[in-house]
């Protein structure tokens, strides 16, 4: 986290790299809960600390919720969160992963419209197609890890012009989603 913003990085070379000096109140978290300061090697070099602790999941939680509420065309999907804390961890690292990184080798987000369905290599590549499709409330998208999700026409302002409009994706399940 930088600030009040949630960022994903591949690895703590790219956590390092993307941070200008270590006095920048950032919490950095990795996969299993556990909390790394920034500070300044020997030669002046930013790297990791040690771990610090686990992260406290209430503040974590509250900050996510908060981030979504507030900024949600950063953090356009909308899971129902789990109410495990390794599981919540890897739920929003998924999702992080799914909307910072672009495109990945592998990956495939599944649009299902009616009669079709169309296989993207991103979280844009899906924004782009829906962005002016009339048939939102029969959509359903999957990303990369499965979930299930029905996308939303959120509007900016009071005027629903095109470029005034953005999508959110709110988790469905798949008792939920009718048959292809």
């Amino acid at each position: 986290m930088d600030g009040e913003l949630f960022n994903y990085a591949a690895s703590a070379e790219a956590v390092v790299r993307s941070v200008e000096y270590a006095d920048r109140n950032e919490i950095i978290i990795d996969r299993s809960g556990n909390r790394y300061p920034l500070r300044d090697d020997e030669n002046g070099h930013l790297e990791l600390g040690q771990s610090s602790g686990k992260a406290d999941f209430d503040w974590l939680r509250e900050a996510w919720d908060s981030a979504q509420q507030e900024d949600p065309q950063r953090y356009p999907l909308e899971r129902v969160m789990p109410d495990a804390d390794i599981e919540f961890l890897a739920s929003l690292f998924e999702m992080l992963e799914e909307t910072t990184t672009g495109v990945v080798e592998g990956w495939t987000w599944k649009v299902r419209q009616p009669g079709r369905t169309h296989h993207l290599d991103s979280l844009d590549d899906v924004n782009e197609l829906l962005r002016k499709a009339t048939d939102l409330p029969d959509t359903i998208v999957q990303d990369p890890y499965e979930h299930l999700y029905r996308p939303y026409r959120m509007i900016r302002g009071t005027l629903a012009l095109t470029d005034r409009h953005y999508l959110v994706y709110r988790e469905e399940f798949p008792e939920d989603v009718p048959d292809a």
